[in-house]
């Protein structure tokens, strides 16, 4: 039993995709560390006056604004912190920030009238700043009789006639951001409704660049055995062990399907069109009394059949294909192995 050689038929970060992404949904233990000390970078632009943050400030410095602290660098000291602070560029981009005094955001730079930083939604007037690194205090003004705010930008040079309606919309964009309170500036967590830092979303996150949606329903969501619907799932990704897969694993086969006898076995062959599969999906559409010209690949069936008769009415209806898809694999196996 030892000897018996096993394969892995998904890649890891397709298993830890979430279930509506196609995956089982297990965690990727890498991306979740990497979530949950994102909690700590969060508390340091959070917890200014927090007796741990004065000391890895002062240790390490802060970059202006006091969000984060400064680079690390050099072979000395706690590694620990280092680590962590490695993370705050994936941070940032799910930050943004709301601006009260506005002495600790950079007008140009962070977004905080938006998702996007203003150096990059109106690039000309950015170039022609006299400051590019500008905090929003420094670009405000206000009255001394009614203490109104104002905004109050400098540009290096006069703007010619063509530039002034960018000009004007710039301020009409801006008008609604203009800071009303002295409060103080504050971190906004744009994946979460209440603005504050979760574990959960920034998790989610960090795996969207590997997300495309799933048809899960019509497998893990009917009253099949957990050993068919992962069966099925496994069939939907292309990574049953038929002939092609086998192959590819460098094992030397005639390559033809077994059932039929005619064609290059895959398993989107064997499980739609064969020559054996396709008189059981005929006799299905027959008993449900409905015509129906399957798809070529396993996906994109099970991706059109899910509660073709309703929400309530499609119980057996969603059963179907993993039922025949079982069997149909069943039957290959019992050819092959039992020499049938």
């Amino acid at each position: 039993m030892g000897d018996v050689q096993k394969y892995h038929l998904v890649s890891w970060d397709q298993v830890c995709s979430p279930i509506p992404y196609g995956g089982l949904g297990v965690k990727n233990l890498v991306l979740f560390n990497k979530a949950l000390l994102g909690k700590w970078l969060w508390r340091f632009g959070a917890e200014e006056s927090h007796l741990w943050r004065r000391v890895i400030a002062a240790k390490y410095r802060v970059i202006w604004g006091g969000w984060q602290s400064m680079p690390c660098r050099g072979s000395h000291g706690c590694g620990l912190w280092k680590s962590i602070s490695l993370g705050w560029g994936s941070l940032l981009e799910q930050i943004k920030f709301s601006a009260g005094r506005g002495n600790r955001i950079r007008f140009w730079v962070d977004k905080w009238c938006g998702d996007t930083p203003l150096k990059d939604l109106f690039p000309l007037l950015f170039l022609c700043s006299t400051n590019r690194e500008a905090s929003i205090e420094s670009v405000m003004s206000r009255s001394d009789l009614s203490n109104v705010r104002a905004w109050n930008i400098s540009f290096v040079r006069d703007f010619n006639d063509w530039e002034l309606p960018v000009v004007m919309s710039f301020f009409t964009f801006l008008q609604p951001f203009l800071p009303k309170s002295e409060r103080r500036d504050t971190m906004i967590w744009k994946l979460h409704r209440s603005g504050e830092f979760d574990v959960s979303s920034y998790y989610c996150a960090l795996q969207a660049s590997t997300r495309i949606h799933f048809q899960w329903k019509i497998i893990w969501g009917v009253k099949a055995p957990r050993r068919i619907s992962f069966f099925t799932w496994t069939a939907a990704r292309g990574k049953i062990l038929t002939c092609d897969n086998l192959m590819r694993r460098g094992h030397v086969l005639a390559g033809w399907c077994c059932m039929c006898k005619k064609h290059w076995e895959t398993g989107d062959h064997l499980l739609l069109p064969c020559e054996v599969a396709a008189p059981l999906w005929s006799f299905v559409f027959t008993m449900f009394g409905i015509q129906w010209v399957l798809p070529a690949k396993v996906l994109d069936m099970l991706s059109g059949w899910h509660n073709w008769f309703g929400r309530h009415s499609s119980a057996v209806w969603n059963l179907a294909p993993l039922c025949v898809m079982w069997s149909l694999w069943q039957e290959r196996n019992r050819r092959i192995f039992e020499d049938l």
